[in-house]
């Protein structure tokens, strides 16, 4: 492993933000689900929940909603993230993208980062893959070195090995427990040629200078969607340490960068905290979970929205970053 792997977190970059004018889309109001409704997801691929609609495969475990609604957020999201960081990807693979590669994104959701990608490097090819295809682009929408496929990576990533030049996964914090990210990012590590790259971006889902509604928040989330979905919601403190330990994975690297949310930062702010409200308006197993009615769980929202603006807080973004090498014995 090189040194670089070895930096803590707070040797990274960091860059500043600049304000942004977005689209602002209708609110929806909290709906407040039954625990026992949530676990019966798994009966179906989608069922409806208080009017949200949630995957329910009994091998994928994602604990947000698969709805128009969560993909305008998700699109609101991808926004966000692409005008903080001024880039699509960390990894040091221009010179192969532009010379003519394969691309892997898993969990590409409506396909915006591969289609981003696919017209500013045409001479590589992108796939994106996902478990929900509801969201995938109608044909006219996207270049022809694009293709989507439907797939549910925890019964196995479908290629052969040594496929991908590159293998991009972003905000997948929410989808698998950890025994699925361990076999998932060595299948991921199968399918990447030698020399190729894998990146992953995730976030740290509770804010630097946190108030107290939010202290308690963060804390409520992360128990119930361990319990309820077995997902450990701070995946990112872990996925360095399961790159670490694969002998094929070198040159590992961290980048991260500041997301401010709230009023105080202005235009970009306030789409910031519109997005995180709106993660925690899809938690609707949240309120039954702690014992608390949905009016109760809305007023917390609401101090949390006050706490924001008060005590100026900002969540940190993380880009995980490797190089497959050859063993030799």
């Amino acid at each position: 492993m090189s040194n670089n792997s070895k930096n803590s977190h707070t040797d990274t970059p960091k860059k500043k933000v600049k304000m942004l004018t977005l689209e602002r889309t209708d609110d929806t109001n909290l709906a407040t689900a039954d625990l026992d409704e949530v676990t019966s997801l798994l009966l179906n691929s989608h069922k409806t929940c208080n009017g949200r609609q949630y995957l329910s495969d009994i091998d994928f475990h994602y604990v947000l909603p698969s709805d128009k609604l969560e993909f305008a957020r998700l699109t609101m999201s991808y926004i966000l993230r692409k005008h903080l960081w001024k880039k699509n990807f960390c990894s040091p693979i221009k010179e192969k993208l532009n010379m003519g590669a394969t691309i892997l994104d898993v969990g590409c959701g409506g396909g915006l980062w591969v289609i981003d990608m696919g017209l500013e490097y045409p001479s590589s090819t992108f796939i994106g893959i996902d478990i929900d295809p509801s969201n995938f682009p109608s044909r006219d929408r996207y270049p022809s070195n694009v293709c989507f496929l439907t797939c549910n990576v925890t019964h196995g990533v479908p290629f052969p090995p040594n496929t991908f030049d590159f293998i991009y996964i972003s905000f997948m914090w929410c989808a698998f427990t950890e025994p699925q990210w361990l076999l998932l990012i060595n299948d991921l590590v199968r399918v990447l040629k030698y020399d190729g790259w894998i990146e992953f971006v995730l976030p740290d889902l509770c804010s630097k200078n946190p108030g107290k509604v939010e202290k308690s928040l963060f804390k409520s989330v992360s128990k119930a969607c361990l319990e309820i979905k077995g997902v450990n919601i701070s995946i990112y403190k872990t996925i360095p340490k399961y790159l670490e330990a694969i002998d094929e994975l070198d040159e590992l690297n961290y980048a991260t960068i500041e997301y401010p949310v709230g009023d105080w930062f202005g235009c970009f702010g306030n789409y910031a905290w519109e997005n995180i409200k709106r993660v925690y308006e899809s938690f609707v197993f949240l309120p039954k979970h702690i014992g608390i009615s949905n009016e109760e769980y809305n007023n917390l929202l609401n101090e949390f929205s006050k706490e924001v603006n008060e005590n100026k807080p900002f969540y940190e973004i993380y880009r995980y970053f490797a190089k497959k090498i050859q063993i030799t014995n």
